[in-house]
């Protein structure tokens, strides 16, 4: 039984650079909807650095997931989970007030039982393919197809376990076939998707430094074109590796 209205769950990786400003914000946003009870999880996915100990001054509630991959980290906070609305947000990204509150006043009301949001990146860094031209593609997709980029999630609790939560079997792409089954779910149920246009979330581009635009295309395309590969973690490293600084 859900004991609390909404749960954020972040999966982290060495995120102490980034992990600060996103929980303030959630914080800032948090605080407007102060009627509703609500908790926030992250999920310590193998961290070395400071991540863990930011999140509990945080006043977060921190829980491990030993295994290196995404979709089980996120799996691992949802099963943590005690809120009857669960939102998924990257350790990375800003997520407005507004764009919270819409999203669980959207849950809310009845209708609607999933959704995510466009988005946006902190900075272009001069780049006009990858920094603009791919997220503007992205957001089109989303908005055309009903689909949600991992960095904003909110689906309903009951709804995300009857779909199995994201596929442990992917080390990429899980948030597409995750939302697939939600809106399958939600068809059979007669009930809505929302894409919420504005304001977007705000992602950091820190790998448009990491990677060149050729390095981005070399290691993404085959991946869209062969699917299967995303079962593999070689085959992913693009959301796995960093570079030593980061």
């Amino acid at each position: 039984m859900a004991e609390l209205d909404y749960s954020v769950i972040i999966p982290a990786y060495n995120e102490e650079n980034y992990l600060p400003q996103t929980l303030e914000a959630l914080e800032r946003a948090r605080n407007d909807l102060s009627p509703l009870t609500g908790e926030c999880i992250v999920v310590d996915n193998q961290c070395t650095d400071h991540t863990a100990q930011i999140a509990i001054n945080f006043g977060c509630k921190v829980v491990k997931e030993p295994v290196r991959q995404i979709s089980r980290a996120r799996n691992t906070g949802a099963r943590a989970a005690r809120g009857k609305y669960l939102i998924f947000v990257d350790a990375d990204t800003i997520v407005p007030p507004s764009t919270f509150s819409q999203a669980l006043h959207a849950l809310a009301g009845g209708k609607i039982e999933c959704g995510g949001a466009q988005l946006g990146f902190d900075h272009d860094y001069g780049r006009w393919f990858s920094g603009r031209c791919l997220p503007a593609m992205w957001n089109f997709i989303s908005k055309r197809f009903r689909l949600f980029a991992g960095s904003f999630i909110f689906c309903k609790s009951d709804l995300f376990f009857q779909c199995g939560g994201f596929p442990e079997t992917h080390f990429a792409g899980e948030e597409i076939i995750l939302s697939k089954n939600l809106k399958r779910e939600c068809r059979k149920r007669g009930k809505e998707v929302l894409i919420i246009s504005s304001p977007p979330v705000i992602s950091s581009a820190r790998k448009l430094l990491w990677y060149s635009d050729w390095s981005i295309l070399k290691m993404i395309l085959p991946l869209i074109g062969l699917p299967f590969f995303l079962r593999s973690h070689k085959a992913c490293v693009f959301w796995y590796k960093r570079p030593t600084k980061d």
